[in-house]
């Protein structure tokens, strides 16, 4: 009876000393977790995504500015910061026109994104497609008045020499660049537009926004853009063919030839 005691003492303390074993056994992974490659393989298991088109394009104040298509009403109608500032963006002044105090704003804004500036004389073309010759010096003197929702053309006028346009639609330097007016509601053909002012239809042109923003655009994808007047009065460029940036560009400020 009591070798049998014995042995079953025996045997319980053994299977103790094997419980033992394989709870120690069961605990150890649990304290040498080591969260490090578990992060890492998630993380290298994830894909990697490709930085977007804005994110790898050259910041525009490191390309040397070209001949321009500038557009009128998006040089005076301040929307975000870019080549303006709130400290820097046009202001309306008071003019007397035609007897009456109105707010206009300097056509100096606009003609200080020409590159080549002004010399000798501008062609005004006029929206019934009539041209007229001005002297630089009077063209640069203009206010432009005008209201931006408006499907109205804007008024230009030379306070100093009493020269007025009242159907304005774009004005070309000697050095080929242009002012081009888009008021609200209107649509033009962006290859369209480049051939009326007789540029190279042939060429990849910048598009180029307020906020310095712009896209390249190949001749074929003019053929199906548009450049559209909003009726929140900006312009804005739409190229259904061009994969970069969806083939958009809000608040167009100039078109410029690319080196």
């Amino acid at each position: 009876m009591k070798k049998r005691f014995l042995y079953l003492l025996l045997v319980l303390l053994l299977v103790f000393a094997l419980a033992a074993c394989s709870s120690n056994e069961n605990a150890e992974p649990e304290e040498n977790l080591d969260p490090g490659p578990v992060q890492e393989e998630a993380s290298g298991g994830e894909e990697k995504k490709e930085p977007t088109y804005k994110e790898k394009m050259v910041p525009y104040d490191q390309l040397e500015p070209t001949e321009r298509i500038v557009f009128l009403q998006n040089s005076l109608n301040y929307s975000r910061e870019g080549f303006y500032t709130p400290e820097t963006k046009p202001a309306a002044e008071t003019i007397t026109y035609n007897g009456d105090n109105v707010e206009a704003y300097s056509l100096s804004y606009a003609i200080d994104f020409l590159t080549k500036g002004l010399e000798g004389e501008v062609t005004i073309t006029l929206n019934d497609g009539s041209k007229q010759a001005l002297a630089a010096e009077d063209f640069a003197g203009m206010y432009v008045s005008i209201d931006f929702t408006s499907e109205e053309p804007p008024v230009l006028y030379n306070p100093e020499t009493g020269t007025e346009i009242t159907d304005f639609l774009f004005a070309q330097t000697q050095a080929g660049e242009v002012i081009y007016s888009v008021v609200s509601g209107s649509v033009y053909n962006a290859a369209e537009l480049i051939d009326t002012i007789g540029w190279d239809p042939e060429v990849t042109y910048r598009y180029v926004a307020t906020d310095k923003f712009y896209i390249p655009v190949a001749p074929a994808e003019r053929e199906t853009g548009e450049i559209r007047g909003t009726l929140s009065g900006a312009i804005n460029g739409s190229f259904p063919d061009l994969t970069i940036a969806g083939g958009k560009i809000n608040d167009l400020l100039f078109i410029e030839m690319m080196n």
